[in-house]
Formats: C-alpha cells, structure tokens, sequence
C-alpha cells in the first residue's frame, strides 16, 4: 500500500506553490517513514526549477479563478497517486514526526478528519467563533486542512458526494443549512457529505494548530504573528518553531501566508543542504 502526503497549491492571489514547497521541505526534515508530498497546480504553471525535487508528482488540474481556489479540492480521490493519502493546506509546516499516525489511520475507517484542533499554547481549542455554520446545523467538526482517506468502493461514493455539492453548493446550501455561509467552503462541503452518508463519531487521534487570531485570544484580530514572538530552531537534523515561548508540537498551519518568509524558506534549503 503507498502512502503520502497531497496538498492543492493553485496560484491567485498567493503564490500557493511556494507554501507546498516549503511543506514538502518540512515533511523531509520531520517524517521518518513517509515524507512524500504530491501537489496539484494550474494546467500550464511553470514550476520553479529548485521545487522540482521536493515534490514526489506535480498534478495539473483546470485553473479556477474564484480568490480562494478551492474548487478543485473535490478531486483528491481521483488524482492522488497513493493508496492512502494524507490530504493538507499548502500553509502548513511540520515540527515533529507524525508517521505513527499512520499505524492507526485506515483500520478501523478508511477516512477520518481532523476533529481536534489546538492553539499555539498545545491547548485544544473550545471556541466556536469560526464554525458558527457547523454548531447551527449540527454538522460533524470536521477539517480539511488534513484529513485522511484510504482509496475504496465505499469512500470513491463519498467523494462522488463531495463533488456533486461542490458543483451545486448553492442549491445544497439552500435547501440543507439554515442561515448558510455566502461562500463555498470545503469544510462545510465535506462535513455536510460526512452528515449525509456516515453516521458515526469523528473523534480520532489526529491533531492540528490552527492559528486564527480569536482561536488564540478572544481579542486577537489581524495577522496573529504581529501580536506573538516566534523563533525557530534547530532540533538534531530537523527544524522546531517556538511562538510564544511555546514549542510547537503538532502540524502548524500558520494561515498567514506573510509568515512563511524568504529567511524561513532559506532556513530549510540549507538545512536540507547539510543532511
């Protein structure tokens, strides 16, 4: 069974290919089993020649032209070339070594979503602020920005599920959600599809730091990275991140694409330069 890691990096308003490159370089560094990232990229990108060995496939799909290019993020069945396949948001880094998780991914459930999310204190995190949609109409608390799915009959239906939602989702937004969202979201498409076809409990063992302001602090509105310190470090041959004096522990999913800077980038280049 092939295992790795499948992330959605179409280019708009920002450059998405440069944050997979950077998830690809701190998968690398951080994952002692499976370490491979596939991306998925506008048909006729131009792929900067240095990302080139950091990808395991680069997979070309339809541009959309919506900001939050997500529209294609019904197809990770269909395109992933693993068996099972750890599904990401390309602003996402890794501190710490995960690949136990796939010991138990896939026995039980052949998917699973992120439930759990944590703030940057590795605290799990209560608020509803964000999910005001979920809590409304009782959908499961379910996440994209890392899930799981093993390829079969039954999960192949479901994404067909997911895509026909996706393709119509004013008119399923209008007819099963009460005071729905304005805009299409992938986390109310596949929590929705989960209600429908799953009657089953969510909770598992994946985890994630999701770093919204108001998920940190109720008064924390903009750019978190502008109100909290961070610093990186050098662990053995990996990289840690401390924010706020807080080591970070689970898959980082820093939101703000301003964090990832040039330094950072640099700071992972030479840090695989030297393994």
């Amino acid at each position: 069974m092939t295992k790795g890691f499948l992330t959605v990096a179409q280019n708009g308003t920002h450059d998405y290919v440069r944050l997979a490159y950077a998830l690809a370089l701190s998968l690398k560094l951080s994952q002692s089993k499976h370490s491979d990232l596939s991306v998925i990229v506008n048909e006729g990108d131009k792929i900067p020649k240095k990302y080139l060995h950091a990808f395991d496939k680069i997979i070309y799909v339809d541009k959309v032209e919506d900001q939050w290019k997500i529209q294609n993020k019904w197809q990770y069945y269909w395109v992933s070339p693993y068996d099972e396949t750890i599904c990401l948001d390309a602003d996402i880094l890794f501190f710490y070594d995960i690949s136990h998780w796939w010991d138990y991914l896939g026995i039980y459930n052949d998917i699973d979503f992120t439930t759990t999310t944590m703030n940057y204190r590795n605290q799990t995190i209560t608020s509803n602020y964000y999910r005001k949609t979920f809590v409304e109409n009782g959908l499961p608390n379910l996440y994209t920005a890392l899930f799981y799915f093993k390829k079969s009959k039954e999960i192949e239906i479901y994404f067909k599920l997911v895509k026909l939602i996706f393709q119509n989702w004013k008119d399923f937004y209008t007819s099963c959600l009460q005071n729905p969202p304005s805009r299409l979201s992938g986390d109310v498409v596949y929590a929705l599809a989960a209600k429908i076809m799953f009657p089953r409990r969510w909770e598992n063992h994946l985890r994630l730091t999701h770093m919204r302001g108001r998920l940190q602090d109720a008064t924390m509105v903009g750019d978190w990275n502008k109100y909290l310190p961070t610093f990186f470090t050098k662990v053995d041959k990996n990289i840690g991140l401390k924010v706020g004096n807080y080591d970070q522990r689970y898959p980082f999913h820093y939101i703000k694409k301003n964090f990832l800077t040039d330094e950072v980038i640099e700071l992972y280049e030479n840090t695989i330069r030297l393994l």
